[in-house]
């Protein structure tokens, strides 16, 4: 982003400020999701046990690469050219 805010002329003070700002935002959201996904763990854990707290994690992480896979394919095919 600093080369687009050097495009633009954005002042060098108002272009600390931002990303100033931004950089606490973007670090507090981290931490407190961070945060709240360990409590949420903690919860479901001693609701239901840590065996199916677990499958539940193993589930959520294969349909994340399940997705990522999709993604890529569809980008590969997407990007290719068509023969002549």
């Amino acid at each position: 982003m600093p080369a687009l805010a050097g495009t633009a002329d954005m002042r060098y003070s108002r272009f600390l400020a931002y990303n100033a700002a931004g950089g606490v935002v973007w670090g507090t959201s981290f931490v407190l999701l961070g945060y709240l996904a360990g409590n949420s763990y903690a919860a479901v854990e001693k609701a239901v046990g840590r065996g199916a707290a677990l499958a539940v994690l193993a589930l959520a992480l294969v349909a994340l690469v399940i997705w990522r896979l999709r993604r890529r394919r569809a980008e590969r095919r997407s990007h290719r050219q068509p023969a002549p």
